[in-house]
């Protein structure tokens, strides 16, 4: 009866967070780094852990974008008692993206909190519960722009524009999410969503008033072990953002490394995003160690006008402990 009313509460204060505002890194390796998207996802994994990414985006049209982040989590309430299993976890996130050099910067930092319910009495199976807080900051550096008018993103700048880029105030935020996960010496599944209230300006539209939206994140990641050393993986997700709502779906099989042991592999797949691009992604699980690397591959009506833009994007994650796994040891725990 207890855990019915966890559930039933989940959702109500899922329902609830949505009064809050926010915005996450856009990212393709997301499954990576899926504390960045869902608070319910922290402090689960066997081990605590430190996962990081960069992505440097249309670097061949010039330097527009780029995004770096880092986060923490940690499990809370682990003891003998309940069998080294925790109830609670709590993460730290930080994201910073630059525009065109550093000319336009946003950097939020993100604390998370999350409870889970275990569904079934080997602890397999848990549904869990995210809330988290963001402060986040946006300014310009306007002694960068060195012309009065300046062409960007198919808007001009000029004298009389400047005051609508000017430096945002540090605006904080409230978001909830909720994941289902399973886990098995064989096979890992996760599903979940999270919502966030979009309040702040688009890059590319310094002349109006952007209109303030939800976004929407589901995530269904599932990887198996099949022929006893390797395994396959799929991970699709939806988002629907202030800029464009998009699919992103692939998936990536996982090579044994033979000279090693534990399960250690190397990953080779694809993946595709339904508005621009196809994205080929390397992976390798080494010890407590996952690295990853994609190169976004766009669509020919983005390179039609001779240009060639190239992104690529690393992740790395490492436990902060050293407990054995006694499931799966997957891309995704």
């Amino acid at each position: 009866m207890r855990n019915t009313i966890k559930i039933f509460t989940f959702f109500i204060a899922l329902f609830w967070m949505g009064e809050g505002i926010g915005q996450t890194p856009f990212m393709s390796q997301s499954f990576s780094a899926t504390n960045f998207f869902n608070p319910a996802a922290v402090g689960f994994s066997e081990n605590n852990q430190f996962q990081s990414f960069y992505r440097n985006q249309f670097s061949g049209v010039g330097d527009p974008f780029k995004t770096l982040g880092v986060g923490v989590d940690f499990a809370l309430s682990r003891s003998e008692a309940n069998d080294w299993y925790s109830n609670f976890g709590v993460g730290l996130q930080g994201v910073s993206e630059q525009v065109l050099n550093g000319i336009m910067q946003t950097n939020a930092i993100t604390v998370s909190v999350s409870n889970r319910v275990f569904l079934d009495k080997y602890r397999n199976s848990f549904l869990s519960m995210g809330i988290s807080t963001t402060v986040l900051t946006r300014n310009v550096n306007r002694s960068a722009l060195t012309f009065g008018d300046q062409y960007y993103s198919g808007r001009l700048f000029n004298s009389s524009s400047m005051e609508t880029v000017g430096d945002f105030p540090a605006k904080f935020s409230t978001n909830g999410g909720v994941l289902y996960s399973f886990t098995s010496p064989e096979a890992i599944l996760q599903a979940g969503a999270s919502t966030y209230f979009i309040n702040r300006t688009s890059n590319t539209q310094p002349y109006d008033n952007v209109s303030q939206s939800f976004q929407f994140n589901t995530t269904f990641n599932y990887e198996r072990m099949v022929n006893e050393d390797k395994t396959f993986f799929l991970h699709a997700n939806y988002q629907k953002r202030l800029e464009a709502s998009f699919l992103y779906a692939g998936g990536a099989i996982g090579l044994p490394i033979r000279s090693f042991y534990d399960n250690n592999r190397i990953y080779v797949g694809c993946f595709y995003r339904s508005t621009d691009a196809v994205v080929p992604y390397i992976g390798l699980l080494f010890n407590k160690y996952k690295i990853g690397m994609t190169y976004d591959i766009y669509q020919n009506s983005m390179t039609s006008a001779n240009l060639r833009p190239q992104t690529f994007e690393f992740t790395l994650s490492t436990t902060l402990t050293s407990n054995i796994p006694k499931n799966l040891k997957s891309i995704f725990n």
